[in-house]
């Protein structure tokens, strides 16, 4: 059903690979050749394709010089050739920015030595290189069918939509929040000039509220009609004391928690279900560029009938409602409508902090996020929290979700690890790894495991370090170095004996994405990423990595751990530990 391909362009050469089935199929400069192929491809799926290789793809097939729509695309152009048929899938579309198939292949500790054949060669390859670039291509065609394979429930909710609402088979190939506004029946719509009217949710008694933070947002909505710049508006933040604890107001919703804390005893997670669609039922805040609003309040209830039956098609409900938001906010989603989104946002805030307010008298607040909270609690308090939540719920017309949590490290609110009252760990940020990398971030992982397994587990950090090295677990060490498109190169710095006795350094330039390794050898130094400014270079060190660095682009396997420095990762997760412990 799924066929996996790249190309690969020169100025006198293009090749591309494609691997259907376990069968690998090479093409070197036969246009019909390639047409013969495609007559038996139903959905073609690459990396990044949408933005090259369908381009490329689409020139042959139109008898168009494929050199010079490469350069195009690369020199920042965007050909007018649009790919019909087969039905392509982009395998990096909506994964984290910034992360390239090279990144990806290093995440899941494979060999990524770059192709030594330059791209600008003008004239035919030889032999030997055009085998070496096959090798490069089809590396890179298997990496992409593996990512396909990781992201496999992302595809398949995107052809569940499709299937679902009876949408056109080619809006597979959309994102989900274009495939939301599809279903939404969304027109041509140009939102009026209200981006900051701010509507409050009636059931919200600001009265209640704190007055400078509801006096915030009026504030803001006054200067807005006064003609002041949206962007500056829509930036700016108040940070207030709720509770006890610091937040963050703004239109990114709301942020608060104890910072450098832990704790292990009586804690409630407490998240409101379904937050921001929930909030555009009750006060229609659902974007008015859709040409029948109701079928948004038709999806949720169906997909409430569909979870209560247990029915997996409730997650293609799902996705529909919570992109929806994201996709008002978003100028090029035919679902924009920012007044919409900021009402969203501000009400979501706005109540989150009367339910602090209400419970602040019978607990401890840890943690406030956007759509819950996590409270701390005596036994004798659990039944009035109990009933305050219920009668939140009653009021607002919202569900609550309540877990139970034994135990937190909390470094902010970004960062954190809580243990539920079963077991179950769920961590964030620097902690969130802690099970081990992923195809999108696999850098220093031992970081998150060792932080978790001390927090959690009471497991000393040093134990953590040697027992993964003792086991040959040696992604957890890795660090990915790539340089960013505002670098010219990364260089390694080989420290170098001189006459006298001293050493000096020699940089010599590394690939644009590397992994990389602390090292016990000396002779090593660090990495670098380097720019020219007015004729100089200036190197600047990569963060996270050691002066002595040793650059590991070969398969994980090949690595001999001996010259890994684990001294080196135990001082570096101490650095990142803190010492907050609550009595209580």
């Amino acid at each position: 059903m799924f066929t996996f391909y790249d190309f690969e362009v020169f100025k006198h050469d293009w090749l591309v690979v494609f691997e259907q089935e376990g069968q690998i199929t090479r093409i070197h400069n036969d246009r019909e050749a390639l047409k013969s192929f495609l007559e038996s491809v139903q959905f073609l799926v690459g990396f990044n394709n949408y933005y090259y290789d369908d381009i490329i793809l689409c020139a042959l097939l139109r008898n168009k010089n494929p050199y010079e729509i490469s350069s195009q695309i690369i020199s920042g152009k965007r050909p007018k050739l649009y790919l019909n048929k087969p039905i392509t899938l982009d395998v990096m579309q909506e994964m984290k920015p910034g992360v390239s198939l090279k990144e990806s292949e290093a995440n899941f500790g494979l060999n990524i030595h770059e192709t030594p054949v330059d791209f600008n060669i003008d004239r035919r390859l030889s032999k030997e290189e055009l085998e070496r670039t096959f090798q490069y291509c089809e590396n890179d065609v298997l990496v992409t069918k593996k990512l396909f394979e990781k992201r496999e429930d992302y595809f398949t909710s995107k052809f569940e939509i499709v299937q679902t609402f009876k949408l056109p088979a080619n809006a597979v190939k959309k994102t989900r929040a274009s495939l939301s506004a599809m279903t939404l029946k969304c027109g041509k719509y140009d939102p009026p000039a209200d981006r900051l009217y701010l509507e409050f949710d009636q059931r919200l008694p600001l009265h209640e509220l704190p007055e400078d933070i509801v006096q915030f947002y009026k504030d803001i909505e006054q200067e807005y009609k006064s003609g002041a710049e949206v962007k500056d508006l829509e930036s700016k933040k108040y940070e207030t004391n709720i509770a006890g604890v610091q937040h963050v107001f703004g239109f990114g919703g709301l942020h608060g928690a104890i910072e450098n804390y832990t704790y292990e005893g009586n804690m409630m997670q407490i998240d409101v279900s379904s937050y921001y669609p929930s909030l555009m039922i009750n006060n229609n805040f659902v974007s008015r560029a859709s040409k029948e609003p109701e079928l948004f309040k038709k999806m949720y209830d169906e997909r409430l009938r569909l979870k209560e039956q247990g029915d997996s098609k409730q997650g293609v409900y799902k996705i529909i409602l919570n992109s929806t938001f994201g996709a008002s906010k978003s100028k090029f989603n035919p679902l924009f409508d920012p007044r919409q989104a900021n009402n969203i946002c501000v009400n979501g805030q706005l109540i989150l902090t009367h339910l602090i307010l209400l419970l602040e008298p019978f607990c401890k607040l840890i943690q406030s996020n956007t759509d819950g909270i996590v409270i701390a609690y005596k036994n004798a308090q659990k039944r009035n929290i109990i009933k305050l939540l219920q009668m939140w719920e009653e009021q607002y017309e919202l569900k609550l979700d309540v877990d139970l949590i034994k135990k937190i490290a909390q470094r902010d609110v970004n960062n954190y690890a809580i243990q539920y009252e079963d077991g179950k760990v769920k961590a964030k940020g620097r902690f969130a790894n802690f099970e081990g990398g992923t195809f999108e971030r696999n850098s220093l992982c031992i970081i998150d495991k060792a932080l978790v397994d001390y927090y959690i587990y009471h497991i000393p950090v040093q134990k953590t370090v040697v027992n993964l090295w003792k086991k040959n677990d040696l992604d957890w060490f890795q660090l990915i170095a790539k340089a960013g498109s505002t670098f010219k190169e990364i260089v390694h710095e080989h420290l170098v004996d001189t006459l006298i006795g001293d050493k000096e350094s020699d940089f010599k330039p590394v690939q644009k994405v590397n992994r990389v390794f602390a090292t016990n050898n000396k002779d090593l130094g660090g990495v670098y990423k380097t720019k020219v400014v007015d004729g100089t270079t200036r190197y600047n060190k990569i963060p996270w990595t050691s002066d002595h660095v040793l650059v590991w682009n070969n398969s994980l396997v090949a690595l001999d751990k001996k010259k890994i420095n684990l001294n080196w990762y135990i001082q570096l997760v101490k650095s990142q530990m803190f010492d907050g412990e609550d009595k209580q």
